[in-house]
């Protein structure tokens, strides 16, 4: 995989991120960069995965929980944490490659 690829712990690929590439303001380098505290505010889910001590919500041993399921973004809505839940799975099973690539099949 390319070492470049940079995975939020709620799933998104960064770097598909419109604020990510520096397609929407302000930019974005990413939740680690910013330890949880994007644009928007403070990111439930960052501090989640670091209280639990996991690299992403996937290898959580209480994944898929509802504080999960109920945190998504507002324009994208609810379906969109759904779907996120689904790649975390495939994540944690199969590697941030395939994961990556299944996002990207997701996106078209």
């Amino acid at each position: 995989m390319d070492a470049d690829i940079i995975f939020s712990g709620c799933g998104t690929v960064c770097n598909d991120c419109e604020y990510f590439k520096g397609e929407k303001e302000p930019k974005c380098p990413g939740c680690e960069s910013l330890r949880g505290k994007p644009f928007w505010g403070s990111c439930p889910t960052y501090a989640c995965v670091q209280d639990h001590g996991v690299e992403h919500c996937g290898v959580c041993g209480e994944f898929p929980c509802d504080k999960f399921i109920e945190t998504f973004d507002p324009s994208h809505g609810q379906v969109s944490s759904v779907i996120r839940t689904g790649l975390l799975a495939y994540r944690a099973r199969h590697g941030d490659e395939k994961a990556m690539e299944l996002s990207r099949k997701l996106e078209h």
